[in-house]
């Protein structure tokens, strides 16, 4: 489904949809979470612009801070540069200014993961082309090539879903949806897939959630005074 530079996920325009996507798909999440309730455009824009320069910051560094070297540190240079951007974005965006400390604290939270998978990418797809080169074979991704199907899937399913009837609604479901997506997908490839326990973890899943909520208890109704019940032992008559 991804064109072919997006194919290998450690190439430029791969990192800018990696930062991007984590950036505006958690930052609305944040502010939805957090009841925000103003212009979800200027959330948009503000993570969009912290994106475009964390991900040309970390790139322009990544091998003078040896960021192919050790994904902590791309991690913790992550968490960093988001701090500092997201600083720097209150002299821009008010909603930024005015909720400063929250703001850095969720750019924090995202811009780090922004530098482990920039830095896991890399290391993930110089593997891959290692070991074909040893095998004499033509550099094939697999899988991995698809890693921003599940953002897709994910947005379209909430859409589905949720049949939002305005456009505002409809961006924040197709939001939420390629984050959830993106989640399951994570769940799939680094726990199910990796530690080979799929026939375990799938049942136990399935039988730890919620079972149908069930009708409430007879008696706890029929205790509950009526609403003409109550109203009559209130009402004053025109007498009194």
């Amino acid at each position: 489904m991804a064109p072919n530079v997006l194919e290998r996920r450690s190439s430029w325009p791969s990192s800018f949809a990696t930062g991007l996507i984590g950036w505006i798909g958690f930052s609305v999440v944040a502010a939805l979470a957090l009841g925000y309730d103003g212009s979800f455009g200027t959330i948009a824009l503000a993570a969009s612009l912290a994106a475009v320069v964390q991900v040309v910051l970390l790139r322009v560094t990544f091998f003078s801070l040896r960021l192919d070297k050790r994904i902590w540190l791309a991690t913790l240079w992550g968490g960093v540069t988001a701090a500092a951007i997201t600083g720097l974005e209150a002299l821009l965006f008010e909603v930024v200014r005015e909720n400063l400390i929250t703001s850095i604290v969720v750019g924090v939270y995202i811009g780090a993961p922004v530098g482990s998978f920039l830095s896991y990418f890399y290391r993930d797809d110089r593997q891959i082309e290692s070991e074909a080169r040893d095998r004499g074979v033509a550099v094939g991704y697999g899988r991995d090539a698809h890693w921003l199907d599940p953002f897709v899937y994910g947005a379209a399913l909430y859409l589905i879903a949720l049949l939002p009837r305005t456009a505002d609604l409809a961006v924040l479901a197709a939001v939420v949806g390629s984050i959830t997506g993106v989640f399951a997908a994570g769940a799939s490839h680094f726990v199910l897939s990796r530690w080979n326990n799929t026939p375990a973890t799938v049942p136990l899943a399935a039988s730890s959630a919620p079972s149908s909520v069930s009708p409430p208890d007879s008696s706890s109704v029929a205790s509950r005074p009526t609403s003409s019940t109550h109203h009559s032992s209130t009402e004053r008559s025109p007498a009194a």
